[in-house]
């Protein structure tokens, strides 16, 4: 009784092989994609903006802090000093000892003074800009009046000092000074008036309007 079973799959087995038996035929319904091989890997997104990333693509934001306010660089006999702090606001007269002093403690501890802009020198008139700033002289017609421009140039000026007597190019009237100062402020001064301007003197007093802008923390 097993004889014929064995034989009967053996011949359907070489029929298979001889292709005389195809077997079942396959339905076109029937899904034949292969399975894939692999694990698939998920598209990979462009890396975001880190928020440093941010900030430093972002404009500068400023708020006026004062606008258009009347300040006077006086001068004093040699060796005494005038000079404008334009973040407090405040002008102040140093004598020789004070301004020594002044210094003295800034060379100390590192940090700049706290006058921004100092008159001096009762024979020549010095104008000066004090360390651990920056600050552009320019012409009106090139001084913009918005904080962002006036920033740009203080950051891209070169002006440190200025002589008002003997010298060839002297500070007329509208001159505006670009001023950053060391609390990070943004001034924009500009020479309204000089007094007492007698031939052979610099000026006794220097006059400025000033507008100063903060930089915005957000």
């Amino acid at each position: 009784m097993l004889i014929p079973v064995v034989v009967s799959l053996a011949t359907n087995s070489d029929d298979d092989k001889a292709g005389k038996n195809p077997g079942p035929s396959v339905s076109t319904s029937e899904d034949t994609t292969p399975a894939p091989t692999g694990t698939p890997v998920a598209p990979v997104a462009p890396p975001s903006a880190t928020p440093s990333d941010t900030q430093s693509s972002a404009p500068a934001s400023y708020e006026v802090v004062y606008d258009k306010e009347p300040m006077t660089l006086g001068l004093g006999g040699n060796p005494d000093v005038y000079a404008i702090d334009f973040d407090a606001p405040s002008s102040r007269h140093y004598s020789e000892e004070e301004w020594n002093s002044l210094k003295a403690d800034a060379e100390e501890t590192g940090a700049p003074i706290e006058p921004d802009l100092s008159y001096s020198n009762s024979v020549w008139g010095n104008l000066a800009l004090r360390d651990g700033r920056n600050a552009a002289q320019l012409k009106p017609e090139h001084a913009d009046d918005s904080a962002e421009a006036c920033a740009r140039r203080a950051q891209l000026g070169g002006f440190r000092s200025s002589q008002l007597w003997g010298s060839e190019e002297k500070l007329q009237v509208k001159t505006v000074f670009c001023i950053l100062t060391d609390k990070g402020n943004v001034v924009r001064a500009q020479i309204t008036r000089f007094i007492g301007n007698d031939p052979g003197d610099p000026p006794s007093q220097i006059e400025f309007t000033a507008t100063m802008w903060s930089r915005s923390s957000g």
